[in-house]
């Protein structure tokens, strides 16, 4: 689907202009309409300056709908929250999401090819092709040095699908109210369909499944056995009450030999797919829509947003007395869309040429990630694929249903299945993650389709806490005149360090070393395979980077981003520490939330997945506790 082209799932009302009563009586949007149009007049000037055929037009127009609940961004957040809000049958719910679709589940029409394919299952679906997909740039937002996903289901039609909960430690360390390890746990079980032994800290009753690997591949076993002749222990559950710590197979959100992404649990069954629209009546879902701002009144009250569509129309979209615009965009984006709306430091929206409704110091501050590296290392017997045989194999398991994960082979799986949580010296609690991939499959390291031959292995290393923070900022698009429908103002987030003077990698010297002791620990564990001849010499770092200085220089030089990407509108006890409250209420607006990766203040124990979900899951709570509070308040008044 081209960028012009409107989503199957999005049917806006009739657009209606706005007369002059309507003006009055929308109050601080009356004024946004103004600027708005003058700002439009602007960029139509500048764009035919720069030879843009694409018309902009001179006023936005409004829907003639009003909702309860605006949810901007249809990620694993937004989706889990546009699901559990509209269960209400009074709340008028909006998802917007800036992407297209994606799972078949979810509206996508984009099948593989293959008589055998009778389902029409698409890329996102199979979860092999998680690689390939995290490598196609037209699913991405074009930031520099950043994978963001932009299509319906976020983050979560892309990763690795590891389920990997957060520790209660992790909850501790949050100090917030309303936020306790056992609230999370009661979340987190709640939630899950388990497709695995029982287990009193497993549940099989909810949306989202996880499972063991459905194929323990090459090396893996070896892997794992190599580890625990070195000491490490064996973990049948990462997830466990003290499973953590050990060397074992992972969980993943597949379900039947399909990605199980949180949009398709949540979002999948409510959503008629043939139809393209929501199965329920108070939930409308529009894609291929971009959030340019939030309308906010000069009373500080949060009053809709205005969006832009592919074609290039765009819009003002109202809330109804007492709802609330809940902001899902993911850590990336979600700063930039509250800077854009005026919310950020003083300071910074000054330079970016932005007006300011708010200064809040932390929006955009305290990103953080789970910087990685990778060693490569030659594979003495590479496995040669024959990929139509395999793809023909899994379609024919897809379609029999089969009930044993192994039928689904190698298509069915996400190409690992084995890794390690370690303590460092020092620490109490892992604060090292070790995954094994027996092929070069890790997307931030390659963008190769070629599958056929496994002519290297890697073994990527991960710091679960690192001391390094990150800030999102914004910065004028040089490709602007590429792509027409960029974001009002032409500003897109870059991620720079907190630390000017930091190296672009934002690593701290306590972050290096724990990484280059790890490096020594995997090179004993590869020692074990040679000495099998499963895996032949190191190729990167290489054997020759051995002293304490090379291996720090070398970690520097070749850490890369994880893409768990957390922190960046944090909830805090004030806005000088943060920028929600434990309610995720903006500090200082109101009917204004945040309900995604942003609000984490400290980066869990392992993949971020799985509690990002529960952030959610925890929000649609405790807004619902919210209002009916409001609702219980508002009749003693009336008595």
């Amino acid at each position: 689907m081209s960028a012009t082209e409107r989503s199957p799932l999005l049917h806006p009302e009739p657009l209606h202009h706005v007369n002059r009563r309507t003006r009055i009586l929308v109050s601080g949007l009356g004024l946004l309409l103004l600027l708005a149009g003058a700002v439009a007049c602007v960029a139509l000037v500048l764009r035919v300056l720069r030879g843009a055929t694409a018309p902009v037009p001179l006023t936005p127009l409004i829907l003639a709908e009003e909702f309860d609940a605006i949810i901007i961004g249809g990620g694993p957040a937004g989706s889990v929250v546009a699901k559990l809000l509209s269960d209400d049958p009074w709340r008028r719910v909006l998802l917007i999401e800036a992407g297209n679709a994606s799972q078949m589940d979810l509206g996508g029409k984009e099948a593989i090819p293959s008589p055998l394919n009778t389902k029409g299952l698409t890329p996102f679906d199979v979860p092999f092709y998680w690689t390939n997909v995290a490598n196609t740039p037209s699913l991405h937002w074009a930031y520099p040095d950043v994978n963001v996903a932009k299509a319906l289901g976020g983050c979560g039609i892309h990763n690795a699908m590891l389920y990997v909960r957060a520790l209660p430690s992790d909850l501790e360390r949050w100090k917030m109210d309303k936020w306790t390890w056992g609230k999370a746990l009661d979340i987190y079980m709640a939630i899950e369909d388990f497709d695995g032994p029982n287990s009193s800290y497993h549940s099989n009753q909810g949306f989202l499944r996880t499972s063991p690997p459905a194929l323990e591949l090459d090396l893996s076993n070896e892997f794992i056995e190599a580890c625990v002749e070195l000491g490490i222990p064996r973990t049948t559950d990462f997830n466990a009450p003290d499973g953590r710590y050990g060397v074992g197979y992972y969980h993943f959100n597949t379900r039947d030999g399909i990605r199980e992404s949180a949009a398709k649990a949540f979002l999948g069954p409510i959503l008629d797919t043939n139809m393209g629209e929501s199965t329920r009546k108070n939930l409308r879902v529009m894609l291929d829509t971009t959030v340019t701002k939030i309308g906010i009144s000069d009373e500080n009250v949060t009053e809709g947003v205005e969006v832009r569509y592919g074609n290039g129309t765009v819009q003002l979209i109202r809330l109804a007395e007492h709802g609330e615009v809940i902001v899902t965009a993911g850590a990336i984006n979600t700063p930039k869309i509250l800077m854009l709306s005026g919310l950020g430091n003083h300071d910074t929206l000054r330079k970016a040429g932005l007006p300011l409704k708010k200064h809040l110091p932390r929006v955009g501050m305290n990103l953080q990630d789970h910087p990685v590296i990778g060693m490569v290392f030659e594979c003495e017997a590479p496995r040669v694929v024959d990929l139509k045989e395999d793809l023909d194999a899994y379609f024919k398991a897809t379609n029999d249903k089969h009930t044993n994960a192994s039928s689904f082979g190698l298509f069915g799986s996400a190409g690992i299945s084995a890794g390690a949580f370690l303590i460092p010296p020092g620490a109490t609690l892992p604060e090292i993650q070790l995954t094994l991939f027996p092929r070069k499959s890790e997307p931030h390291m390659s963008n190769s389709a070629d599958l056929h031959h496994m002519t290297e292995v890697v073994v990527t290393i991960a710091l679960l806490h690192p001391l390094a923070r990150n800030r999102v900022v914004l910065i004028h698009d040089e490709n602007d005149s590429v792509d027409d429908n960029d974001i009002d103002d032409h500003l897109i987030p870059r991620v720079v360090s907190e630390v000017p003077e930091a190296k672009t990698e934002h690593l701290r010297e306590g972050d290096v070393w724990k990484i280059s002791w790890a490096i020594g620990v995997v090179r004993e564990i590869t020692t074990k395979l040679a000495a099998k001849d499963l895996i032949g010499r190191e190729i990167s770092p290489g054997a020759e980077v051995v002293s304490a200085k090379e291996l720090n220089e070398w970690v520097f030089d070749n850490v890369f981003r994880n893409s768990h990407w957390v922190g960046s509108a944090s909830m805090a006890s004030t806005e000088d520490e943060g920028v929600v409250d434990n309610h995720l209420r903006v500090f200082g607006i109101q009917n204004l939330r945040v309900a995604d990766a942003s609000i984490i203040p400290f980066i869990p124990n392992g993949n971020v997945h799985s509690s990002v979900v529960m952030v959610a899951n925890r929000a649609a709570q405790i807004l619902r506790e919210d209002e009916a509070e409001y609702r219980r308040r508002r009749a003693v008044h009336s008595e």
